[in-house]
C-alpha cells in the first residue's frame, strides 16, 4: 500500500475509533441519566401507566375519578404517607393508595423479582409488626381503618386494607417469579380494601340512579334491586380484568383464569400475600360471592335496623389442590426454578 494511502487508511481507522469512543461515552452518559430519575419523572411514568395501561378495570376507574393517592415513598417516609392516606380516605377524598419507590437498582431490566420484593418488604417495616423476611415470603400486611361506610353511613372497621407489592421484574418470563398480575413500571406497594372499594362503587351508583345516597332511600325493595345490579356490574368488572390478564400472560408459566362457573379466579399467587418467593396456584372469590355477602349484610342494616359491621367480609385465596382438579397441576410450586412443579395429587 502506498504511503499516502496508508496515511489515509490510518486516519480513517483513527476517526472510526474516536467515533466509537464518543458513542460509548454517550451511551454511558445516557445510562447514568437513567440511574437517578427525578421523582417527578417516576411519578409521571406511573400516572401514564395508570391512566392508559393498568389492566385492573376497577383501579383505572378510581384513578380516573381522582381517588387514587400516589406518592413517592421511602422507608423513612412510609409511615407519614400511610397516615396521610388514612386522613384522606376518612375525608372521602381517596379510595386507594400507591406508594412508589424510586430506586435505580430496581428499574426495568435490573435486578429480579425476589430481590425487589425483599427490598419492598424492608421499606414497609415501619408500619408492620411482621418481619420483612416474613412479608417477602408470603405473609400479609393488613391494615384496619375505621371509616364511615359510604352505603350505610355508619362508622365501622374495614379490616381488609391489604398492602401488596408490585415490580417491573414480575413481567419478565425468564424471572422465576414471573407473574404479570404483579407488574408495575416501578417498585410499589398498593393499599386498598375490596370491601371499601365495592362500597364506594355502590354509593356512586346510587348517586347516579337516585341523586341521593343509599341510606336516604326508604324503599328497601329499591335498595335490594340496586345492590343486585351493582353485584352484577362489579362481577363483570372483575372478570374483565382477569381475562385481560389471562390474554397478556403465558399461562403455561403462570396460570390465571376465571373458573367455568364464574365464581372464582385462579392465579399463581395468594391474594392477599404481600409478596412471595414461590408460586402456588390459588383460587380467589369473585364478586358474585364476596359482593353478595357484603350486600346481604347491608340489607340487614336497612331491613332489620342492625348495626353495620364490615369485619370478616373478605376472604383469603385458597390453594387449588384443596379445592378441585383442573388441567393445571393441583399445586404449581416454583422455588426459583420453574421446573419444580409438584405432580397432581
Amino acid at each position: 500500500m502506498p504511503l499516502a494511502d496508508r496515511r489515509i487508511y490510518s486516519s480513517e481507522i483513527h476517526h472510526i475509533e474516536l467515533e466509537r469512543t464518543r458513542c460509548a461515552r454517550s451511551r454511558l452518559r445516557q445510562s447514568q441519566c437513567t440511574l437517578n430519575k427525578p421523582d417527578a419523572l417516576v411519578l409521571s411514568e406511573m400516572r401514564e401507566w395508570m391512566a392508559g395501561e393498568l389492566p385492573c378495570v376497577a383501579g383505572r376507574r378510581e384513578y380516573g375519578r381522582g381517588r387514587y393517592m400516589i406518592r413517592i415513598a421511602s422507608k423513612a417516609t412510609v409511615a407519614a404517607v400511610v397516615e396521610e392516606y388514612t386522613t384522606q380516605i376518612a375525608m372521602g377524598e381517596v379510595v386507594a393508595c400507591l406508594l412508589v419507590f424510586n430506586d435505580e437498582r430496581f428499574y426495568h431490566g435490573r435486578s429480579d423479582t425476589s430481590t425487589t420484593f425483599h427490598f419492598l418488604a424492608e421499606q414497609m417495616a415501619p408500619i408492620s409488626d411482621i418481619s420483612p423476611s416474613a412479608l417477602a415470603n408470603g405473609a400479609s400486611l393488613t391494615k384496619a381503618i375505621r371509616l364511615r361506610c359510604p352505603v350505610t353511613n355508619q362508622l365501622t372497621l374495614f379490616d381488609d386494607f391489604e398492602c401488596i407489592a408490585f415490580c417491573p421484574q414480575s413481567a419478565q418470563k425468564a424471572d422465576p417469579l414471573y407473574d404479570p398480575l404483579l407488574y408495575a413500571p416501578h417498585p410499589c406497594v398498593n393499599i386498598s380494601s375490596d370491601v371499601y372499594a365495592f362500597s364506594c362503587f355502590v354509593s356512586d351508583s346510587a348517586l347516579v340512579a337516585w341523586h341521593k345516597p343509599v341510606h336516604k332511600e326508604s324503599d328497601n325493595e329499591q335498595i335490594a334491586d340496586l345492590f343486585g345490579r351493582c353485584v352484577d356490574r362489579w362481577q363483570r368488572v372483575a372478570t374483565a380484568t382477569i381475562r385481560k390478564f389471562e390474554a397478556n400472560t403465558d399461562t403455561a408459566l403462570c396460570p390465571v383464569h376465571v373458573t367455568p362457573d364464574n365464581t372464582h379466579w385462579i392465579a399463581a399467587h395468594k391474594d392477599p400475600a404481600f409478596a412471595e418467593q414461590k408460586k402456588e396456584v390459588h383460587r380467589h372469590e369473585l364478586p358474585i360471592l364476596y359482593a353478595t355477602r357484603i350486600t346481604e349484610r347491608w340489607l340487614r342494616v336497612f331491613t332489620e335496623k342492625k348495626a353495620y359491621d364490615a369485619a370478616g367480609l373478605a376472604r383469603d385465596g385458597v390453594p387449588v389442590r384443596t379445592v378441585f382438579n383442573r388441567h393445571y397441576p393441583d399445586s404449581l410450586q416454583i422455588h426459583g426454578d420453574r421446573s419444580q412443579i409438584a405432580p397432581p395429587l
